[in-house]
């Protein structure tokens, strides 16, 4: 077998001890959860004092808490195509938004399907198969090519597949949990189940009752510090709040039914949040996730801070199921790592901001933008492609709360760092962040020349990827930058 440069995690005993283990007892259940748009700051048991999410930190004091778990993209479409396939999103060419994944792409319940499992997805929509709500404004001719050119796959790929219209409305939350309790009832009672269950919070509109208080939260020490920024901060964590309470009713269903003990539940949020230095970028709140485990009597209670990907979700759950993982797959399997807490070695996971709105034109780097990014144990490297466009905001740049700050940096009342940080003019083509030391990622060290070894190590390990991965767009070289 060739050695692969992906992502693949190595671990100390190898991981065939685990899967074996569990191919010779009764299969478990597998529920995978994903927020929408949630960065890993934004629960409580990640060290956040002012949220509130009594449930999850209830389940994640019960399983494996992941304090480095990476999306592999800070958007929604790429970052859920890489968890259902375990490969990066480049590699099944998921970067556009609302794209189909192609056939020729399998997704890991297929798998599980044709080993005798009953699958599904419910909830807001999966992301893979275009706008699956049927609202597609101006381009539904897009979308009847999509369906009636046979692109949409999910619905033949698995046993159920449902999704609730308008999820982002905060009216119709509930009816998402509905739809996990439909998908229980329908499912083979004689089979092991799998669902990936979507929620739609926290993804704007922040519509949640209000439960924080926008004056006592203690803000990140890059956003800047006005009412409205405040109370959008507040609003987002209501939203979390109300997710979180949704994910209990889950949880308890579980319990009242017998279902806890043979079944796992992940839950992982699909990207960062529409936040600063968060959602569309390659930041840390952009791309680092809540990630949580839980599988009774299998999984012991730990919390680890290994450097694991969301395409490494495909390989674990076709392990906990006693399947082979397919050769295409880069995801590891981190079934020796939870269940027999073997010791990762090093680790470098890949990430890639591309394309996000299919409303619009490429005018602003909202909506169009290219960045890649490598993250290991201590340092990221972030390459940006259109350095020369300033950064435009996802899902807020509308906002009164954008607007002000706009006005005030105009003005030379908004502090320095939030005016360099958000209204700079350009962006630098590297970006060199030392996370030990600086883990809000402020100072760039690129042109460190302590750092240079390091620095041209990672863009030649960034450089490799992309050629594994196909990638289209420019490769990087440290000949090329110097």
């Amino acid at each position: 077998m060739k050695t692969r440069l992906k992502t693949g995690l190595l671990l100390c005993g190898g991981v065939l001890g685990g899967s074996a283990a569990v191919a010779a007892q009764k299969q478990p259940n597998i529920l995978l959860v994903l927020s929408d748009d949630q960065s890993a700051f934004a629960v409580g048991c990640y060290g956040n004092a002012d949220i509130r999410t009594p449930n999850l930190d209830r389940f994640a004091s019960e399983g494996v808490r992941f304090n480095r778990a990476y999306a592999t993209s800070p958007q929604s479409v790429p970052s859920r195509a890489s968890i259902m396939t375990g490969r990066s999103p480049v590699a099944v060419n998921m970067t556009r938004f609302n794209v189909t994944l192609a056939r020729r792409f399998r997704a890991f319940p297929e798998y599980l399907r044709e080993n005798g499992y009953y699958t599904g997805v419910a909830g807001r929509g999966y992301h893979l198969d275009g706008a699956v709500s049927g609202r597609v404004g101006k381009i539904k001719e897009v979308e009847l090519y999509y369906a009636e050119h046979g692109y949409k796959t999910f619905p033949d790929r698995l046993d159920t597949c449902m999704v609730v219209a308008d999820a982002s409305r905060g009216k119709n939350h509930w009816k998402i949990n509905a739809q996990f309790r439909t998908f229980m009832e329908r499912r083979d009672k004689d089979k092991p189940f799998f669902l990936q269950l979507c929620y739609s919070d926290p993804h704007t509109p922040y519509d949640a009752p209000k439960v924080h208080d926008p004056r006592s939260l203690t803000l990140p020490p890059f956003y800047p510090d006005t009412q409205l920024v405040r109370e959008y901060l507040a609003a987002y964590y209501d939203e979390i709040h109300r997710m979180d309470s949704d994910f209990g009713e889950v949880l308890r269903y579980l319990d009242e039914h017998g279902l806890s003990d043979n079944t796992i539940v992940i839950f992982m949020g699909d990207n960062g949040g529409a936040q600063f230095m968060a959602k569309g970028t390659l930041y840390e709140n952009g791309i680092r996730v809540p990630f949580l485990v839980r599988w009774p009597g299998r999984i012991a209670p730990a919390v680890t801070d290994a450097v694991v990907s969301n395409v490494d979700i495909a390989s674990t759950c076709l392990a906990a199921a006693g399947l082979p993982v397919p050769e295409e797959m880069e995801g590891a399997d981190l079934l020796p790592l939870m269940v027999q807490g073997e010791t990762p070695a090093e680790r470098w996971v890949y990430s890639v901001r591309s394309c996000h709105a299919t409303n619009s034109l490429p005018g602003k780097t909202s909506v169009f933008d290219q960045m890649r990014c490598i993250v290991g144990e201590r340092y990221k490297l972030i390459y940006n492609l259109l350095p020369g466009l300033p950064w435009v905001p996802i899902d807020f740049s509308g906002t009164e709360m954008f607007a002000e700050l706009k006005r005030m940096h105009r003005s030379g009342e908004l502090d320095a760092l939030s005016s360099r940080l958000y209204f700079s003019p350009t962006r630098p083509m590297f970006e060199l962040y030392d996370l030990r030391n600086d883990p809000c990622e402020q100072r760039n060290l690129i042109d460190d020349p302590a750092l240079k070894e390091i620095r041209n190590d990672l863009i030649l390990k960034l450089t490799y990827k992309m050629i594994e991965d196909e990638d289209f767009v420019t490769l990087p070289h440290p000949k090329i930058y110097e």
